[in-house]
Order: C-alpha cells, then sequence, then structure tokens
C-alpha cells in the first residue's frame, strides 16, 4: 500500500508541475516577439553531463538543473520563468539514477550583481535554504547528501552572456568587462559605473537596462549539481571526459534561456481574517453542538516585518431554559505579535501578549439549574507557530496552532433556578435581601487561558511597486 500513495503522490505531482509548464511556456511565447533579444527560445535549464574518471572503474556524472527567482525574492515560484519544467525534470531525472546511486546534491545559489552587497548575501543564503528545504520535502532519503555552496554576485555570468552577445557592440562589450573584471574598483564602484557610465547601445537603447531587463533575471538562480555514479557500460561512446575535480558554475556552458522582465508590482496582504476551528466545533452533552462563534483580525503593518496586530471577538449565545443549559459570552481581546524570523512573511513561530475584557452567562446544571453570571478581563502571553497552506508563497491561506497563559479577574454571582422553576432564576443569596451586593464574588486564574487551531485568509492584499532588488 505505501509504494502505491508514493506512486501516485509522484503521479499528481508531476501532473501539476506539467500543468504550470505549459501555462507558463504560453506566457513565455507570447512575449518572445522581439527580434532584438539576444536570449533564444528553450529552457532554463542548463543541461550538461561531465563525467569523470574514478576508481573501481566508475565514473561520476553530473547533472545540472537550474531554478530562478523574481527580483528581490527568495520564494519558490514554480509559475516563474520554466521553474515548473525545471522541477519536473528534476524529479524525473533523481528517479531514473535512483536515490542510492546518487553520491552527492551541491546547491549553488547566486543573485544579480545590484543593489547592497549584504542584502546579495542574504538572499544568496535563503534561496539555498529554500532548494534545500523543497528537497527535504520531495526526496527526504537524500537529506544526507546535500551540501550549499554559494557564489553571491554572479559577475561571471554576466561576463559570459555580455562575451556572447550580438547585439552589444565590441566597445560596449569591453567598457563592461573593464569594469566588471577590474582589480583596482570596489563593488559599490562597479555597480554605480554600471549603472551610470553605459550609456546607449544602437541596438539596445539604455546598456544598463537592457542588462537588468534580459540578463539580471537569468542569474538570479540556485543552481542543483547531481553527482552520481555509473559503470562504464552505461557510458554513451560520445561522452567527453574531463579532468577537473569538482565541477563549479564557470565550467557549465549555459544555455541562452527566453526571459520575460519581471513583473513591476506585486501583491502584499494587509488584512487577515481568522476562526478558531476548537472554538467552532465546541459540544456539550446536553447542548450539542454549541459552537463558540469567534472571528479575529490580524493586521500585518508591513510586509517583511515581524510585529502584527489582531483583534479577537468571541459571541456565542445559546440557551435552552427546559435543560438550564447557557452558554452565554461576549469577549473582546487586543493581541501584539512578533514572529521569530525576519522576512517569514508572517509565518513560523511567534510570541504574543494580550489584553481582553468579556460579560458571560454560564449554567450546565440540568438538575439545579445552578449558573454564574459576570464580567472579567486579564492579560498574559502566549507562544503559536503559523503554516502556509500549499507551496505557493503567495497563498492567502494559513494554519495556526496557539497556547495563552496569564492572569484572568472576574466578579461574578452564582444563580440557581427555582423549585419548581417558572422560568426565573434567582441569586444564589440566603440573607438579608438589602443587604445583597452584586458582582460581591471574585473568581481568580493565573494559568492556561485559551488555545487553539486556527485558519486563517488573507482578506485584504494591495499592489505595491517591486522596490530594487536583487
Amino acid at each position: 500500500m505505501k509504494g502505491r500513495i508514493y506512486t501516485f503522490s509522484n503521479l499528481l505531482r508531476a501532473v501539476m508541475l506539467a500543468l504550470c509548464t505549459v501555462l507558463t511556456g504560453t506566457l513565455y511565447a507570447q512575449s518572445s516577439s522581439q527580434t532584438d533579444n539576444p536570449l533564444t527560445a528553450g529552457d532554463t535549464l542548463v543541461d550538461r553531463v561531465m563525467p569523470k574518471p574514478v576508481p573501481d572503474s566508475m565514473y561520476v556524472v553530473t547533472d545540472y538543473t537550474e531554478i530562478h527567482f523574481r527580483l528581490d525574492k527568495s520564494d519558490l515560484d514554480i509559475s516563474y520563468m520554466n521553474n515548473g519544467l525545471a522541477l519536473m525534470r528534476l524529479e524525473r531525472v533523481i528517479d531514473s539514477i535512483g536515490i542510492d546511486r546518487i553520491k552527492e546534491i551541491e546547491v549553488v545559489s547566486q543573485s544579480s550583481p545590484e543593489g547592497p552587497y549584504e542584502r546579495n548575501v542574504k538572499l544568496t543564503q535563503e534561496r539555498s535554504k529554500v532548494m534545500v528545504n523543497y528537497m527535504y520535502r520531495v526526496f527526504p532519503d537524500l537529506k544526507e547528501k546535500i551540501t550549499v555552496n554559494k557564489i553571491t554576485e554572479a559577475w561571471e555570468n554576466l561576463c559570459q552572456y555580455v562575451e556572447k552577445d550580438p547585439n552589444l557592440e565590441e566597445e560596449t562589450k569591453e567598457k563592461i568587462l573593464n569594469i566588471i573584471r577590474s582589480d583596482e574598483l570596489s563593488l559599490a564602484t562597479k555597480k554605480s559605473q554600471l549603472k551610470n557610465s553605459l550609456g546607449e547601445n544602437p541596438k539596445t537603447g539604455d546598456v544598463y537596462k537592457y542588462l537588468t531587463t534580459y540578463y539580471y533575471p537569468v542569474i538570479r538562480n540556485s543552481g542543483l549539481y547531481i553527482l552520481h555514479l555509473v559503470s562504464p557500460s552505461e557510458m554513451k561512446p560520445e561522452t567527453p571526459f574531463i579532468e577537473e575535480s569538482e565541477p563549479t558554475p564557470s565550467d557549465i556552458t549555459y544555455q541562452e534561456p527566453q526571459i520575460i522582465p519581471d513583473e513591476p508590482e506585486r501583491v502584499r496582504p494587509i488584512l487577515a481574517v481568522k476562526t478558531n476551528l476548537l472554538y467552532d466545533a465546541f459540544f456539550t452533552k446536553d447542548m450539542g453542538w454549541a459552537p463558540i462563534y469567534n472571528i479575529e483580525l490580524e493586521y500585518y503593518p508591513t510586509e517583511k516585518g515581524r510585529w502584527t496586530w489582531l483583534l479577537e471577538y468571541e459571541f456565542p449565545w445559546h440557551s435552552i431554559p427546559s435543560k438550564h443549559q447557557y452558554l452565554q459570552m461576549l469577549n473582546l481581546q487586543i493581541e501584539g505579535r512578533r514572529y521569530f524570523k525576519e522576512n517569514s512573511h508572517h509565518s513560523g513561530h511567534y510570541l504574543s501578549a494580550y489584553i481582553g475584557a468579556n460579560y458571560y452567562d454560564f449554567c450546565f446544571d440540568k438538575q439545579y439549574g445552578h449558573g454564574y453570571q459576570g464580567e472579567g478581563g486579564g492579560f498574559g502571553l502566549g507562544y503559536g507557530y503559523v503554516l502556509p497552506l500549499g507551496k505557493n508563497p503567495d497563498t492567502r491561506w494559513k494554519l495556526e496552532l496557539f497556547i495563552k497563559a496569564g492572569v484572568y479577574l472576574s466578579l461574578y454571582d452564582p444563580y440557581d433556578a427555582g423549585n419548581p422553576f417558572a422560568g426565573k432564576y434567582y441569586y444564589d443569596w440566603n440573607l438579608d435581601p438589602d443587604k445583597f451586593i452584586k458582582r460581591n464574588n471574585l473568581y481568580e486564574r493565573y494559568h492556561i487561558t485559551g488555545g487553539g487551531i486556527t485558519i486563517s485568509y488573507d482578506l485584504i492584499r494591495k499592489k505595491v511597486k517591486n522596490k530594487s532588488g536583487f
């Protein structure tokens, strides 16, 4: 049975990736009408088999797959460029090789050379982490064979594209290459000169804009090198040998992919609406299903910040007088959250602090009608974990698990049904009625004050312009 489930899962993944590939391929075909575009149509994959002799009559063969990232992004987007096709092919290659025969998978990530170097380093690390997590999830048996390397800024790849570009004049090429390969210029100076001193070219117009439109998106990537062992009988006679002990990205002859410019706008969440599934499923013996109606609103002040603000409202109002069953409450809480990880898109672990107040009327005593009515308030801390639902980084749906603990204080009165019950309840007070003081009982609680499983949906989003990214 396990084998059947695994096979069906692989089949479903392949179908979804193939569908994504067809859709993205259609978009690229519609955007490839420019005759001056130096990038020929084709995959964004870089394929080259690079064997070398090793002991015991075996050969190490390297297969290479490349995944691209949007401007200033580290999220895995299968709808971008030909990422869907690349991932489908990667899974097919690994399945055909066999996990036991794979020696190593090296993840090499890089960014386009623009913007602050520190930001590029962080992007490179995040892109590698995204690809490693993807491999862990899809191929958990390869976990011990995955290594990470990084280039950070892809200066050499940019040189390769410039050298082969038929639309750039030789003088322009030489100027670009001299800037990039200069040992006397700092990184910041190189970036400034590329941006401000290249001028225009007859076929391309603004040279820097041309580079950032057609080449920079290609070199924002993570490459996956697959090293595996094969016997001599499995090698093709025409496969060339190389002497290098380890392949590097500079050893790869890049195919020139067809691309489209980055989108000028994207959307970011502003407000999410939530409901606690445990409260929604509340059940008692005599009342049956009695959901604690609840709604939460979470406000995201910034797209990638750690802080968010929540407003929670609970309003169950159930009653069965014939059985002395009452679940009635109005509860309002305000909460501030701080997520552990920056740029997490408000997911992962978080800590919170809250304050709230409520009014309630509870009675579940079928025999005597003994219940409680009062008002209260409290404050405390919470911990939770938020998990996006689905692989799409722009998903609107999230699942959350949380628990809260703190202080709750309430002034209340107990009450009882009359005997026989005539439809009225009486305060539980046996002394002089003139001395009765309403809400004269104090309830204190210093422990768990809440918890649940929440599902949320990003209700409001807005379009924002892409910032200068890498």
